[in-house]
């Protein structure tokens, strides 16, 4: 189960839309590792895919989509799981989906190449060997499985995770490169029909407009296996959920510029082949871009981008997600999440309403796409709700599915959130809830430039400054609206217009003034961008601006910028090199003579206090110490320790002025080691990567964030 045991032939992956050069030579990252399975029952499987007339049985208000007539298709998970119960009580036998296993079983046919036909695609209703079709051509397939790495090692009756974000779809991907009806991403390729392909999506999604999943059922006794416990990610690993003190930090009167590398830089080296295997999450790329930050009710920083192999749009990008944790001055390595296989993920959106953390993200091919999924979090991002799709009421426009950077809240309580639009000229379209999420609505209006970010005025009128690709005498528009979203009137701004690459920030300071960030542009350079970027406030909503230029900045890109509890300004960069978190005040951008060294340097700790967290039953959970440096930081000093319910250590580290010193180690729940890092002089480090069984399988060296040398053992 799983990569297949040879690379693939070129006519797999050699010019076809979507397969991309930085792939494993033998399929997708999440179709690794290939392990043995050992099925000990017996069952039987649907031939083809159930039919139109026979769903419309069960549901006779089903309207079919005439592109995968005969069989149906853009049915919910939920739906094809309602069908097999129904199915079952209707003939008195056990129906249900089938788990991925057997379904790839069935698929393979016995074989071991991509397809049962060998390196080529099988023509639709060709069967294989074993009499069943369609299952590398036609409609994709609901299966039972919850989305999840493989876990190695050979398996028996495996059924997936015992939970997740994403159910599997098997036999084909779920994003178009074309817009005709029915031009789906694996007729296009047929890399991604191959009996090895995973794709995934959320149980709830009913496509708008049509869709390309259906799914055939089983007949078979009811699953007996023990399902493996769920994936949980480094960010949601380990989190604090005390929430004292936010407001301390730097003296709001001076000048204060701090910065943070955001990702790792393996200088050239193969993503693939180096960096997964060194212990970088499986399916992280080098394409970063489109940014999102949100400081969350502890303090912790989290912050996203899209996730690409090599090139944006790729159907293997992810968003990637990571966290930097309250008083540290380093951030975790990123990690894919959330992830719809083989959809094309774009987009990121955090926001934190009054504690409570939405994250929204697109799909901009997926087939059927709504202009956003979301999810939301109570607990610092360590649970999630199960992703949603927006209840739409009401007529809608034109939209591509890409959230841009802004949420606002009204005063009357209605949300509003930007996504693109198509139509004549740059635009984007609002969609607001007055119900926080039940129903969503088309605001009906469009702005006057692509990628457009929101903010409030004081009198509660939408704010919508430019993005990209329009501009009025040579400057940046802003479109106001003072009927919520639906007529728009534009004036000019002092900001130069943006084009490829380019998105600006907005937000509405603690200090009441607006606070705005892009790239400087004069010369309308669409692919090149080395003019450096601004800073700028404002008092009076938007009509006059003090601006400064960030130092040491080429470009800011899709960037995105949110504000702290005790003040200090985050902003993440997208296309500079390397990409930064950039923390400043208000008083930095006032005084013309501060640079990126006006912030005195932490030295210094002071009036450290010991902190814990415990379980409901009083046993330890965390244990950690912070105090406030010189320069006003409060930064982690000391030992810090997190455990596991059952009393063992989950993950140990020192830190001295918030920076990690010795060694640190996280384990697993078992007691045994996944990693380990030791810390020297001058921000080197070493990190050590194990096995289940305890076997170190790679150690690399760093320099802050970036890799020196790796072995692989």
């Amino acid at each position: 189960m799983g990569a297949d045991a040879v690379p693939l032939p070129k006519s797999l992956t050699a010019g076809v839309p979507g397969v991309m050069s930085d792939r494993p030579a033998d399929g997708d990252f999440d179709e690794a590792p290939a392990h043995r399975v050992i099925i000990t029952h017996e069952f039987a499987i649907g031939t083809t895919e159930v039919t139109v007339a026979q769903y419309q049985q069960f549901d006779p208000q089903y309207q079919p989509n005439p592109a995968y007539a005969p069989y149906v298709s853009g049915v919910s998970w939920n739906q094809a799981q309602a069908f097999c119960d129904w199915l079952s009580k209707k003939e008195g036998k056990p129906y249900r989906l089938p788990t991925e296993v057997e379904w790839e079983y069935a698929a393979r046919a016995g074989t071991a190449a991509p397809f049962p036909s060998g390196d080529v695609q099988p023509k639709p209703e060709e069967a294989n060997s074993w009499g069943v079709r369609n299952m590398n051509t036609g409609v994709a397939e609901w299966v039972q499985d919850w989305y999840g790495p493989y876990h190695p090692g050979p398996q028996v009756d495996p059924v997936g995770p015992d939970a997740g974000y994403a159910r599997v779809v098997r036999g084909g991907g779920l994003d178009s490169r074309g817009n005709k009806l029915g031009e789906t991403l694996s007729a296009l390729s047929p890399y991604f029909a191959r009996s090895a392909n995973r794709a995934s999506m959320a149980p709830v999604f009913i496509p708008r407009g049509g869709g390309n999943i259906g799914f055939r059922v089983v007949q078979a006794a009811p699953l007996a296996s023990k399902p493996l416990p769920e994936h949980i990610f480094i960010f949601q690993t380990a989190v604090k959920q005390s929430v004292d003190d936010l407001q301390d930090g730097p003296d709001p009167a001076k000048p204060y510029f701090h910065t943070h590398v955001l990702f790792p830089d393996l200088q050239g080296r193969s993503m693939p082949d180096v960096g997964w295997s060194l212990g970088l999450a499986r399916g992280l790329g080098v394409q970063y871009h489109n940014s999102a930050v949100q400081e969350l009710p502890n303090g912790d920083m989290l912050a996203a981008y899209y996730n690409a192999p090599v090139d944006e749009d790729d159907p293997d990008q992810t968003i990637l997600i990571m966290r930097r944790r309250r008083g540290s001055e380093d951030w975790d390595m990123p990690e894919p999440w959330p992830y719809f296989a083989d959809a094309a993920n774009a987009a990121p959106v955090i926001w934190n309403d009054r504690g409570r953390i939405w994250f929204f993200w697109g799909q901009p091919h997926l087939i059927g796409a709504y202009p956003f999924a979301y999810t939301t979090s109570q607990d610092n991002g360590v649970n999630w709700s199960p992703i949603q799709f927006p209840n739409l009421v009401g007529p809608v426009g034109k939209y591509v599915s890409q959230a841009i950077n802004s949420v606002v809240r009204a005063p009357d309580g209605t949300i509003y959130i930007p996504t693109d639009s198509t139509g004549k000229g740059a635009m984007s379209a609002i969609w607001a809830t007055h119900d926080d999420g039940k129903t969503w609505y088309d605001t009906g209006g469009r702005t006057a430039g692509r990628h457009t970010t929101l903010a409030l005025s004081n009198d509660g009128n939408l704010l919508g400054f430019g993005g990209k690709n329009s501009d009025i005498d040579g400057r940046m528009p802003l479109a106001v609206s003072t009927d919520g979203g639906k007529v728009y009137f534009v004036v000019k701004t002092p900001f130069d217009p943006l084009e490829s690459g380019e998105r600006p920030s907005v937000i509405r300071l603690a200090s009441g003034k607006l606070f705005f960030v892009a790239d400087y542009n004069p010369n309308r350079s669409k692919h090149v961008h080395t003019d450096g970027a601004y800073v700028a406030l404002s008092s009076d909503d938007g009509k006059t601006w003090l601006m400064k230029r960030l130092p040491e900045v080429l470009t800011v890109g899709y960037v995105t910028a949110t504000q702290g509890k005790n003040g200090i300004i985050h902003i993440v960069t997208s296309k500079n090199h390397p990409n930064y978190e950039i923390e400043l005040n208000e008083a930095w951008i006032s005084d013309a003579a501060a640079d990126a060294t006006a912030t005195t340097r932490a030295m210094t700790v002071d009036n450290v206090a010991h902190h814990e967290e415990r379980y409901p039953d009083d046993t330890p959970r965390a244990v950690w110490s912070e105090g406030r440096a010189n320069n006003g930081e409060m930064l982690l000093e000391g030992s810090e320790t997190f455990y596991y319910p059952n009393g063992r250590v989950q993950w140990s580290s020192n830190y001295h002025l918030g920076r990690k010193t010795g060694v640190e180690v996280l384990l697993r729940e078992n007691g045994t080691k996944k990693w380990e890092k030791s810390y020297g002089p001058s921000d080197t480090w070493t990190w050590s990567e194990f096995d289940e069984s305890g076997h170190q399988t790679a150690q690399s060296k760093w320099t802050g964030k970036t890799l020196v040398d790796v072995k692989f053992y």
